[in-house]
């Protein structure tokens, strides 16, 4: 029997496991699999119910279009960024039939006023030019602005605009054939009853079947957050870990090695990447980098998620308050680790420096023992994150299962899964793990993180032979000799991702005394409505959207002691108050009152306007057909307004997204109309049959759009013609031969009306791409080009509003210094919050026209796309680099906390006195040194700018600013300020990193201006000039 049993379960068990891996290799998981079920529910349930009398009575012709409406409302968005594009598509839809009955009565009046009154029936109902020509003006006025509007928000108002084209498209091809005002009032209420239809439905399947709401995701993402977090964790031990037993933390050291394996390249042997990194750390490196892109994603979905969760009323426990504070948290979380993750960078930067540098092998008798001494540190280093790990971990289980984001039953699955009930056991009984679920762990982690914070007052003496400065001796060559001390760069290292590591244990202790405190206030105790507030409902019709509510991947930190800023220094615009170089300022009354007619033609002349403009003018190619009297039969036998429907549907603003939707569109479309064919005839054409195989084929379609999304617009395309072609032809078989043809539309079966559809799609995308290049092309690489020298201006004034704030850190060890700093952070927090999200929103821009370079001709010769892509990572870089800069300085009373008791009990007082004043000491030091506030990198950054934006060459001899150069200066005044004692001082621990990042930012700068140069050039005044014979004589002799 038993025997007997396990046969019958095998095949079972086989079962599941194909299924587990197709689930697997494609992807899919409970959730994205309900999604895809659910977003099929919409086009299939409204071609169903235009089976019933009581719809098709309504719909008639244009049943069809309530499917494609369906669709285009995509019912599987969050529950409130759905309504709300809802209330826009309704919004849209309403005025596009206003609209459209106004410009029928002109129609209708001037086919009246040009038409005799004697005139025959034939006449009378017949073409007129005059009630065509009032059409055509109607449909290019209407669709020009709507697709500016459409370009101005794409977000928010994308399909709003899509469903007013669509409406005003089909409506005004026909109104110049309406006789009568009530004809085309008809047409217009059955057509506006049919897209109400297509919204109903998606509003019922959104709100009723498998809600989702923002508040979900959000949480969503919190679980996944807590994931990649350890995932990056665990890759960067891995790298300490592997790069411990090697010597790429010991730069004489390193060069060597790095020689070697180039001359090895060079002889045909060895690894041919060049990055001085073994091909262990760099499989390592790329992992990390992998895992902080996924987080980078994580958190810019969790923040557009956030952006809608304030707009929706909920049953739950925490307010949008507290979600927003969370949010603010995770950035720290985020931040933090964006600067741990940089160590591979950084220490390949170095590689590159010293090899292309002057720097020969020198070694002495202690280059082994330093090798040793570092390798150590680096081994203490490791140990501190694995003990930051569990931390870490701990800590964000323990916030996730207090505010009931995760259940305790599914932490403890996951736990037992990867431990082992032995190996949790045997931690527990130890007391080396912290169990989130004890009543104590609050307590239990304090104790814990503190005990790490006094292992780490070790440090100096485990460091104490690793100094800051090695000391050229006599050994050395005259050429080493320089007047700056060489930087033992190791020493740097260590001790930024030490600080780095603090930052990120207060920021998850930050989450774990926010979570103990809504456990304590009552909040979690029990659930409540929770109310959307006014100022988030008007927010709604100014159509804020996510990005400039919320940063999009961004990793900037608020200023921790003013949550809410004023709305003096929110309003605080990014754009200077520079001259106009064509006006003066106006002066009366007539200036000032006429300087309103200067925004008219700049709107006219915009981008959003020019974009506008050109997709009326596709779609008018198309329409111009309705309005003649050879061509007015062809259009409607023809179908031809589905290309226009394909226009205003796919049209995009440069050639390189144009050319991608036009192969991407063909063969979506291919696909679903060989899908059409697959549903008709696989069940003999029964009608109930139909219905069940087009969910299936709806099925397959939208696991492109949950999984794919990137592809959006083909794969729209595609759901929405496969549904049109199983629609019409049900819709002919529900009404019957003789109502289906009334509207002048001839039938055709469905492999002739499939292939139609496939030749409209395709008609409808070329002259899309016509139109994109047209008068002149618009491509993705002039825009490319453009917006990289935007953002390189952006973060010109980034990087000014970040050294201001360090110059106010720095000046408060100063007495004289201290009473405004509060203010002014407060005002450059604003700033550089404003500056960061336009960066960022920038770099997202411009990965996205990279990424269609690549679909451009390359006519004249290649695009050097790989400059570019340099140019956006090194961009990056500095972004990241700036910021972390700026966190580095705050909050150093909770990163060392201990830092008074300490003092306290020195005993020596001189030398207590001296660590108190060692930010004093750095003020000084900075503010006479004549680089600190030359502004050289901002400078340099706008002349990049500048010369990216006009396509013009540098100016020449443009240099960057030296690395460590506050270090370098402060050896030379005080050697004892640079002293590893000092390294428990907050400020000490701040400068050392901001050292280290101030000369990541020079080391990305001269990589930057090498790209730069090689896209524009430098300029030169040397001319070669021809010598004389007599002065190659005079060359030779001498």
């Amino acid at each position: 029997m038993a025997s007997t049993a396990a046969n019958e379960e095998r095949p079972t068990r086989v079962v599941w496991q194909l299924i587990s891996s197709m689930c697997t290799r494609l992807d899919l998981d409970s959730h994205s699999v309900l999604m895809i079920l659910k977003g099929a529910l919409p086009p299939t349930i409204v071609t169903a119910i235009s089976q019933s009398n009581a719809i098709a009575d309504i719909t008639l012709t244009v049943g069809y279009l309530a499917a494609l409406m369906s669709v285009t409302s995509q019912c599987l968005m969050p529950r409130a960024k759905f309504i709300k594009i809802m209330l826009f598509n309704l919004l849209a839809v309403c005025v596009a039939a206003s609209l459209c009955c106004l410009a029928n009565y002109s129609a209708v009046k001037a086919r009246q006023h040009s038409t005799p009154s004697d005139a025959s029936e034939s006449v009378r109902t017949g073409y007129n030019s005059d009630a065509c020509v009032v059409a055509g003006v109607w449909l290019f006025v209407l669709l020009w602005p709507a697709n500016a509007i459409r370009a101005w928000r794409p977000r928010e108002l994308q399909d709003p605009m899509v469903s007013f084209s669509i409406f005003s498209t089909v409506t005004i091809t026909r109104i110049g054939t309406f006789i009568t005002i009530y004809e085309g009032l008809e047409f217009i209420s059955r057509l506006l009853k049919t897209f109400l239809i297509g919204f109903a439905i998606a509003t019922a399947v959104s709100l009723l079947v498998l809600p989702i709401t923002s508040r979900s995701c959000v949480f969503q993402d919190m679980r996944e957050y807590a994931e990649q977090v350890q995932n990056v964790l665990q890759y960067q031990i891995s790298f300490l870990k592997g790069s411990s037993a090697t010597t790429i933390w010991v730069g004489q050291g390193l060069v060597s090695r790095t020689r070697t394996a180039l001359r090895t390249e060079h002889t045909g042997n060895g690894n041919a990447n060049g990055t001085g990194l073994p091909s262990h750390l760099r499989e390592i490196k790329e992992a990390m980098n992998l895992s902080m892109n996924k987080l980078n994603a994580l958190h810019s979905k969790l923040h557009s998620d956030l952006f809608y969760s304030k707009d929706e009323i909920a049953w739950g426990k925490l307010a949008a308050e507290d979600l927003t504070k969370i949010a603010a948290m995770f950035r720290e979380v985020l931040l933090s680790l964006s600067g741990m993750s940089m160590l591979p960078d950084i220490l390949e930067i170095i590689v590159q420096e010293e090899i292309s540098g002057e720097i020969k092998d020198r070694f002495d008798d202690e280059t082994s023992s330093k090798r040793a001494e570092v390798q150590k540190s680096v081994m203490m280093l490791h140990k501190h994150l694995s003990d930051t790990l569990h931390l870490s971990m701990a800590g964000m289980q323990y916030f996730l299962l207090t505010l009931e984001i995760k259940t305790p039953k599914s932490f403890k699955k996951k736990r037992k899964g990867k431990t082992g009930n032995s190996v949790a056991g045997d931690e527990e009984s130890s007391g080396e793990y912290l169990n989130p679920l004890r009543t104590n762990f609050v307590t239990e982690y304090e104790r814990v993180l503190q005990d790490l914070y006094n292992q780490q007052k070790n440090y100096p003496e485990e460091l104490s032979s690793v100094r800051a400065f090695g000391e050229p001796n006599g050994k050395f060559d005259a050429e080493f000799l320089t007047s700056h001390p060489d930087v033992r760069q190791d020493f740097f290292l260590l001790l930024y991702m030490g600080h780095m590591q603090r930052i990120l244990l207060n920021s998850i202790f930050e989450l774990v005394m926010f979570a103990d405190s809504k456990g304590k206030d009552g909040t979690m105790k029990c659930s409540r409505l929770i109310f959307t507030k006014e100022e988030s409902i008007r927010s709604w019709f100014s159509l804020k959207t996510e990005q400039k509510e919320s940063e999009s991947g961004t990793m900037e930190q608020q200023n921790r002691y003013h949550d809410n800023p004023s709305s003096k220094h929110e309003e605080h615009e990014i754009s200077l108050s520079l001259p106009d170089p064509e006006h003066l300022p106006p002066v009366n009354t007539w200036e000032k009152a006429s300087n309103v007619l200067r925004y008219i033609p700049r709107i006219i002349r915009s981008e959003l306007s020019v974009f506008g403009f050109r997709v009326a003018a596709a779609s008018f190619c198309v329409a111009i057909l309705a309005f003649l009297r050879q061509t007015q039969q062809f259009f409607f036998h023809g179908r031809c307004v589905w290309a226009m429907i394909v226009i205003v549907i796919g049209m995009t603003p440069t050639s390189g997204q144009t050319m991608f939707g036009f192969i991407a569109r063909i063969i979506a479309t291919s696909v679903s109309m060989v899908l059409s064919l697959i549903v008709w005839y696989i069940v003999d054409e029964k009608t109930p049959g139909i219905i069940v195989f087009l969910y299936f084929a709806n099925v397959f379609e939208y696991y492109f759009y949950v999984k794919k999304p990137q592809y959006f617009g083909p794969i729209v395309i595609s759901i929405v013609t496969l549904n049109v072609i199983v629609g019409y032809e049900l819709q002919v078989r529900k009404l019957g031969l003789e109502v289906a043809t009334s509207n002048d539309q001839p039938y055709y079966p469905i492999y002739i009306f499939g292939p139609y559809k496939l030749a409209a799609v395709v008609a409808g995308c070329a002259i899309s791409f016509f139109w994109v290049i047209f008068p002149y092309p618009i491509t993705a690489k002039s825009k490319l080009r453009k917006l990289l020298g935007h953002g390189l201006f952006i973060l010109a004034q980034f990087y000014g509003a970040m050294h201001e704030t360090i110059e106010i850190w720095m000046s408060s060890g100063l007495s004289d210094a201290r009473n405004n700093s509060a203010n002014a952070s407060l005002g450059l927090s604003a700033i550089r919050r404003k500056l960061f999200k336009e960066e960022m929103r920038l770099l997202n821009t411009l990965r996205m026209h990279s990424h269609f370079t690549r679909y451009e001709p390359p006519i004249g010769g290649k695009f050097p796309r790989e400059t570019y892509d340099s140019i956006i990572f090194k961009t990056q870089r500095l972004l990241t680099s700036m910021s972390l800069m700026v966190s580095t300085t705050r909050n150093l009373e909770r990163l060392y906390p201990s830092k008074k008791s300490e003092l306290s009990t020195s005993s020596t007082a001189a030398t207590g006195a001296s660590d108190e004043q060692w930010i004093s000491h750095l003020a000084k030091i900075a503010f006479k040194s004549p680089g600190f506030r030359s502004h050289a990198t901002s400078s340099l950054l706008c002349h990049l700018s500048a010369a990216l934006m006009n396509g013009q060459p540098l100016p020449p001899y443009m240099r960057t600013p030296d690395t460590f150069p506050l270090a370098r200066q402060m050896q030379k005044i005080d050697r004892g300020l640079l002293n590893i004692r000092h390294v428990q001082d907050p400020a000490f621990s701040a400068f050392v990193s901001l050292e280290v990042l101030r000369s990541v930012v020079t080391w990305t700068l001269r990589d930057l201006l090498k790209d730069v140069k090689t896209l524009v050039g430098e300029l030169s005044f040397g001319f070669d000039v021809e010598q004389p014979e007599s002065a190659l004589l005079l060359s030779e002799e001498a």
